[in-house]
């Protein structure tokens, strides 16, 4: 669903990088396919995807029996470990985001809302056996959120109409309309910390309106957590062999030290394909 806000985050300590080769990347940018794993059970609808160790960390929703799940797949695709994370009425879990432990697998934080916009979050922090040591409520359905180096967490709504700062006890330390004119945020692939403010790299769709009809458009966009302000954006043209945009839904990025950019997304519904593609900064 284009109109909900599904964020993943992944910390490294490639930030400056990170951020440096994403503000290269323009309209004319092509991307490569590179590979394509076929996930082996039921995804659900998924939301956001993340590294877990050497395999995938998935957050979905089922809406139909109104169940959200969290989904270990390992690299080749089978679903090895299914969590629920369902608190009542509030079944559909968002984007989330990975602390970083030292040498050992991290916990996340992740926000599980009612299935509807203007509703209600509770956002939990699970640890690294994916079992939630605290939480708290939020009035506004979150579909996204991460945490920052400095302790705190970055939210948005419901197709990321408003932009949330919050410390781990959910109160709001700032908070502001979306900036951007025509992309909603589905993902967040990067963030970036320890570079002089908090960064990180977010994923989305954009609608368009064509003379043959409705259309979408992904989006790639870096983001200035501390000023609340978008540092650059730019359109993704990739596809999935469905149709959909590669930045639909789940998404995570990572660049290398040659300038490339990969995108790894699982996008398309129940039964889903982790599909890689790559694109190199301009020289």
């Amino acid at each position: 669903m284009n109109a909900e806000a599904t964020w993943v985050a992944s910390v490294d300590h490639t930030g400056r990088m990170m951020i440096d080769v994403v503000r290269s990347l323009g309209r004319s940018t092509s991307w490569k396919l590179v590979d394509e794993v076929a996930v082996r059970g039921d995804v659900g609808h998924p939301q956001g995807l993340c590294r877990w160790g050497d395999d995938w960390l998935v957050s979905t929703v089922h809406p139909g029996s109104g169940t959200g799940e969290l989904l270990v797949v390992t690299a080749d695709g089978e679903v090895v470990r299914r969590v629920d994370v369902t608190d009542g009425d509030r079944f559909h879990p968002g984007g989330f985001a990975i602390e970083s432990t030292g040498a050992h697998l991290p916990g996340c934080w992740i926000a599980v809302a009612e299935y509807r916009p203007r509703s209600t979050t509770t956002v939990m922090r699970l640890d690294d056996d994916l079992t939630t040591v605290e939480s708290f409520p939020f009035d506004d359905h979150l579909g996204a959120i991460c945490s920052l180096g400095d302790g705190t967490l970055f939210a948005v709504s419901w197709a990321s109409r408003r932009w949330y700062r919050l410390d781990t006890n959910g109160r709001i330390l700032e908070q502001q309309t979306t900036p951007s004119r025509w992309v909603d945020l589905q993902d967040i692939g990067h963030v970036s910390t320890g570079i002089g403010s908090e960064r990180v790299v977010a994923t989305g769709v954009g609608g368009l309106q064509t003379p043959s009809g409705p259309a979408q458009l992904g989006g790639l966009v870096a983001i200035d957590v501390d000023a609340m302000t978008i540092v650059h954006d730019t359109p993704v043209a990739a596809w999935m062999p469905s149709g959909r945009v590669a930045t639909y839904n789940g998404a995570h990025v990572t660049v290398d030290a040659g300038s490339s950019v990969t995108l790894h997304c699982l996008v398309d519904d129940t039964t889903a394909t982790i599909a890689t593609w790559i694109a190199d900064a301009p020289e």
